[in-house]
């Protein structure tokens, strides 16, 4: 079958122009490979077609879509599994582009690379990752381990942004997509927007694309996650909005420079409100985020804004969870306007 080889960065955006060039084919699958991504066509499409979209040709055997039946059912028939262990199969996963992250019950750990595969068969997935739902450190590193491929560097797409991350040593926080639609839904023309834990881009990039903020400062302490930051505001065409700084946000210089403060950490968030406040102007808006034990939310998380406002007015226009974070602990927003 004939099929559009396309740089994987460039994916979707060229299979939507293949489909709207009646050129895509439904009902088979995608081919994913390490640096390249395999389009099944309908037909040869025209050569302007394929020097305006820069795809090469080739030929392949791309499997056939089901329609009919549910993928953990497809999963669960092609894994060679003892029929008392396939009962342990999970029915939810994570993909971030062609990656695919996984969480096992112990019982299906001795035949975790053979439940990889059967996975990874069915989704289509490049690579895939035993996610041990642990994070470390100060740069939040996720602890995996690699059952399937060579290579966990993949380029995610949500909300019409194109994310660049090797998940494998990166998280991505999926749990926080409403939080970030609700970023991408402001109104920040015309701000200058710090957001002070970027990472690779998670809040940075719907602010500057769908918001349409004029000036995003982006501060990452985290060298590999600055690097795709990096990447990513290239991938998205932002480079003259955004301003990647690599560093401790603490470290920012000025004073009420920031029309809105992103605050898109956890933890220990509340040693930055600080810093926050003093880059933030009068009617500015700070997004802070913070883990907060249900009992003592949200006296906590008023305490610390005072601590850190002192004599600088404020009022709190919204408290909200962003998601569970632990059992009895929350992911919370809590949205300040200053008011002098």
């Amino acid at each position: 079958m004939l099929l559009a080889k396309v740089p994987r960065e460039r994916a979707e955006q060229v299979r939507k122009a293949l489909f709207r060039h009646r050129l895509g084919v439904k009902d088979r699958r995608i081919i994913r490979q390490r640096d390249h991504v395999l389009i099944p066509l309908r037909a040869a499409p025209h050569p302007m077609i394929v020097a305006e979209l820069g795809i090469e040709l080739t030929e392949g055997d791309p499997l056939e879509k089901s329609c009919h039946r549910p993928p953990f059912d497809l999963v669960a028939e092609a894994a060679d599994l003892p029929p008392g262990v396939r009962a342990l199969l999970p029915r939810h996963w994570e993909m971030l582009g062609d990656v695919l992250l996984l969480r096992l019950p112990d019982g299906l750990m001795e035949h975790r690379h053979e439940v990889a595969r059967a996975y990874a068969s069915v989704l289509g997935a490049r690579t895939v990752l035993l996610d041990r739902v642990r994070i470390e450190g100060v740069f939040r590193t996720p602890d995996m381990e690699v059952l399937l491929g060579d290579s966990a560097e993949t380029v995610h797409l949500e909300n019409g942004i194109l994310y660049k991350l090797d998940a494998s040593r990166l998280m991505f926080s999926s749990g926080n997509v409403d939080e970030k639609m609700r970023m991408a839904r402001l109104d920040c023309q015309g701000e200058t927007v710090v957001d002070m834990f970027a990472g690779i881009g998670y809040f940075t990039l719907p602010l500057a694309l769908h918001a349409r903020a004029s000036r995003v400062i982006a501060c990452e302490i985290n060298p590999l996650a600055f690097r795709y930051l990096q990447e990513n505001v290239r991938l998205n065409d932002l480079e003259g909005v955004v301003e990647p700084v690599l560093g401790d946000n603490r470290d920012l210089p000025g004073e009420g420079i920031a029309d809105r403060v992103v605050m898109g950490y956890v933890r220990t968030t509340s040693e930055h409100l600080d810093t926050a406040i003093r880059l933030v102007r009068k009617g500015g808006v700070i997004h802070y985020q913070d883990t907060f034990p249900l009992e003592i939310f949200p006296r906590q998380a008023l305490e610390n804004l005072s601590r850190a406002a002192g004599d600088r007015g404020y009022e709190v226009t919204l408290m909200r969870e962003v998601k569970s974070y632990s059992p009895g602990v929350s992911h919370m927003v809590v949205d300040v306007t200053m008011l002098d």
